[in-house]
């Protein structure tokens, strides 16, 4: 046998090896699956409902639970959502067209509609709109930006009966290794509480 036939016989040799190899090994998970659906001779239970199982009772929450709980429920309706936009023309037409931008939280500072907020939420945007927790939506004027601090300041024309400012707290004080919590509404739909 020269070369050339030899490199052809033993290429046909290997892929006839393979073919073999592939045909077990598929017909044994052929084999593991029919053994995993094949019926059985004992008489099983039928799977347990909703209605027939019974419920663990919830363990008590903590006092700690209970804190971080009623933290959340009282700081959560001072949170907003903000959607920002862009402004593109359209190149045939000349057309301004808005687009959607971005998403971010922020917060009510005070009842005269000032909302703090990450300049990088609204970097880039043409018109920013608040969703406070009650779902209405305002449309938020910029106010100012600190961008080397990464904030920002909007205001909303709501009325002060829809305002829940957040609660304010001293910092001077604040030590290293203090519980830390962060109230977010990522996507409009509903809050998260990241500790």
């Amino acid at each position: 046998m020269n070369v050339s036939g030899r490199s052809l016989f033993l290429g046909s040799f290997t892929l006839v090896l393979l073919g073999l190899v592939a045909g077990l090994w598929l017909s044994r998970g052929t084999a593991c699956a029919a053994t995993l659906v094949a019926p059985s001779d004992e008489k099983t239970a039928p799977a347990p409902t909703p209605e027939s199982r019974t419920l663990a009772p919830r363990p008590d929450l903590g006092e700690g639970e209970q804190r971080t709980i009623r933290l959340f429920e009282e700081a959560s309706p001072s949170v907003v959502y903000i959607t920002t936009v862009a402004e593109q023309i359209d190149l045939f037409s000349r057309d301004v067209a808005q687009i959607p931008l971005g998403t971010g939280s922020g917060f009510v500072w005070d009842d005269s509609g000032h909302i703090i907020t990450n300049y990088h939420v609204l970097q880039g945007a043409a018109a920013a709109r608040v969703t406070l927790a009650d779902r209405t939506t305002w449309e938020a004027k910029l106010v100012g930006v600190a961008p080397e601090k990464d904030l920002a300041v909007l205001k909303i024309d709501a009325p002060r009966e829809k305002l829940r400012p957040i609660p304010l707290g001293a910092s001077h004080d604040l030590r290293v290794g203090q519980s830390v919590f962060a109230i977010g509404n990522p996507f409009g739909l509903d809050q998260t509480l990241t500790t």
